[in-house]
């Protein structure tokens, strides 16, 4: 039998019609975000069925900051690479970093700062900074009502700001100190947990001082636990203060600690696993002269994730690396290397949750 020739002819499905509650089971089936925002731009229809609030929830994104766009180097769910243009209202503003659904941008003008979601166009202004304040780091960015910053003064007199959102102020505390390089910080319940750095390389482990956010007290000071580091990570998660220790940069061996707060006696406890918590650490060698951040997410709450694990990226001559390190088995994976170029100039790379509500 001789096979005819196959005649393509004009579907006269109307898909604009399809039954909603049909179309919101299938966007349910899709777990990648960015799937589900071209599910959402078919129509109107479509858009409706599938409303922001019931996006898949997703592992980071690594954002990478470069002239008038924003790259997103790698989504850990898809590894895919992804660029996406900086909104209109945007592009006179200095991106600082991010921190889980926002990014913070500045206005070096008049230090006026802004919230902003680059996937919705959602921006929230956020009271103006002093005047005296020059450079600004992301501590902790959960929501627009909990933000803490680390600012630099314009002249150097041997002390930073840590700036915490208050209603429609800034709580503002001076730390004085002689030389700070690195520092890293975490917030929780009133009190600043920090330690200050004094090189960017290999060093002793450093104290952990408590200070109160609203008086600038130092409260307290724990002995670290002993050894020598890369860096060190003060991390909030779930309730909990975290500590933790990057042993080797090239071998991505790390120590996590967590603290048995009871003032003179508080001490750190060494921890072999950190249950289905997922840690996200910033990039030391990308962030000189800065606060080195981290926080959680829960496995359990992203289809397909692995918990009891850390997520690092770092950068070579050919593109930036991302690693996983499991904390059982004591191993680090390289999961990829993004090929795109960039220049450690120009680069400013930072962990951000997608999100559309």
């Amino acid at each position: 039998m001789q096979q005819l020739p196959c005649k393509m002819e004009k579907s006269n499905v109307d898909w604009s019609a399809f039954p909603s509650d049909l179309l919101f089971v299938i966007s349910q089936r899709l777990s990648e975000l960015s799937d589900f925002i071209r599910f959402r731009s078919v129509c109107k229809n479509w858009r409706l069925s599938a409303p922001r609030s019931v996006s898949p929830p997703q592992l980071p994104w690594l954002i990478k900051f470069h002239g008038m766009k924003v790259t997103y180097v790698s989504s850990l769910s898809s590894c895919k690479d992804l660029i996406i243009e900086v909104p209109q209202m945007a592009k006179k503003m200095k991106w600082i970093g991010a921190g889980k659904t926002y990014i913070l941008a500045c206005d070096c003008e008049n230090n006026s700062v802004s919230l902003m979601n680059p996937l919705t166009d959602e921006e929230h202004h956020l009271p103006p900074l002093p005047e005296y304040i020059c450079t600004i780091k992301p501590v902790r960015i959960s929501s627009k009502d909990d933000i803490t910053l680390l600012c630099y003064p314009k002249k150097i007199f041997g002390g930073v700001f840590f700036c915490r959102i208050d209603g429609e102020r800034w709580s503002i505390v001076e730390c004085k100190r002689e030389s700070i390089l690195t520092v890293s910080c975490t917030y929780y319940q009133g009190m600043y947990f920090v330690i200050w750095g004094s090189s960017h390389g290999r060093e002793m482990a450093q104290p952990t001082e408590i200070i109160n956010a609203t008086t600038g007290q130092v409260v307290a000071v724990i002995n670290p636990p002993p050894g020598i580091v890369d860096n060190e990570y003060m991390v909030e998660s779930s309730g909990e203060i975290l500590r933790v220790q990057l042993l080797h940069h090239f071998g991505h061996s790390f120590l996590i600690y967590l603290l048995d707060y009871g003032g003179s006696n508080s001490r750190w406890i060494q921890l072999r696993s950190i249950g289905d918590r997922i840690l996200f650490l910033a990039n030391p060698w990308l962030r000189p002269n800065s606060c080195l951040y981290g926080f959680t997410l829960r496995s359990c709450n992203i289809n397909g994730s692995k918990g009891n694990c850390i997520y690092l990226f770092t950068y070579g001559n050919d593109g930036i690396c991302l690693y996983r390190y499991d904390i059982e088995n004591n191993t680090a994976e390289l999961l990829r290397m993004s090929s795109l170029p960039f220049s450690i100039a120009t680069f400013l790379g930072d962990w951000f949750v997608p999100s559309l509500h």
